[in-house]
């Protein structure tokens, strides 16, 4: 129960039109085994509703460690860390069919009271004693640096299709919304990607998604209209 596992066979929509495994299709895969584990954990979505709560992701991160191949059907484990205070963190590994390792992640998530959205404190959901500790990303994560733009930037208006069960804009469209502002022309691909949430986007609520490129990354993020920063992301290509 600690540790739990699922494969999934990689589709077209999966990739870029460089053939480039698209970032959030990475983020949709670590969402569904977190999902799923924490269904049979008992502290799924509709387990935690019941008492008003519901999870909220903070931060992911992943780089890629090996080549991944088109129509290619991957395992994904993962596994929860000792929670802290207030945050959960969980790892994630993809596997490729002949078990290289393709990616690694991680990510970090609180529960929060699903009417108030205020953040509560970290339950304890396993038996004492009974936790993972391999940490694929050693330490506390780093933030992502924010920056000053004056550039208007890649306008989005979050649209139905956008939001999820907790009625905000799902965390893996974020992705889509920094790879439609980057608009890349297929010379590199990405190798390490983080995003932090710092606001839940709403429907019908614009953001402005800026960029700024910099000798070792690129580094995005997204504004509301009234100036506050509503998420951050940083990124590595080759």
């Amino acid at each position: 129960m600690l540790q739990f596992e699922r494969n999934f066979a990689l589709r077209g929509s999966d990739f870029d039109r460089y053939n480039h495994l698209r970032p959030s299709s990475v983020l949709d895969l670590f969402q569904e085994v977190a999902g799923r584990h924490a269904e049979e954990m008992g502290v799924g979505f509709f387990d935690l509703i019941k008492e008003k709560k519901i999870w909220v992701i903070t931060r992911v991160k992943y780089q890629v460690v090996g080549e991944v191949h088109r129509s290619e059907t991957v395992t994904v484990r993962t596994w929860p860390l000792p929670p802290s205070r207030v945050n959960y963190r969980r790892e994630y590994v993809i596997y490729g069919e002949d078990g290289r390792q393709i990616v690694i992640g991680t990510s970090e998530w609180v529960i929060a009271h699903s009417e108030k959205r205020r953040v509560l404190p970290a339950e304890n959901f396993y038996p004492e004693g009974e936790f993972c500790t391999e940490t694929l990303f050693p330490g506390r994560m780093s933030r992502v640096p924010r920056f000053t733009s004056e550039e208007e930037g890649y306008v989005v208006c979050p649209a139905f299709t956008h939001l999820d069960l907790n009625g905000h804009v799902n965390n893996i469209r974020y992705a889509d919304f920094v790879m439609d502002a980057l608009h890349p022309d297929g010379t590199r691909q990405v190798t390490e990607f983080q995003m932090d949430y710092h606001r839940e986007l709403l429907l019908g609520a614009p953001v402005k998604v800026q960029v700024e490129r910099r000798e070792d990354c690129i580094l995005a993020q997204g504004v509301s209209e009234s100036g506050e920063t509503m998420f951050s992301c940083r990124m590595e290509s080759k």
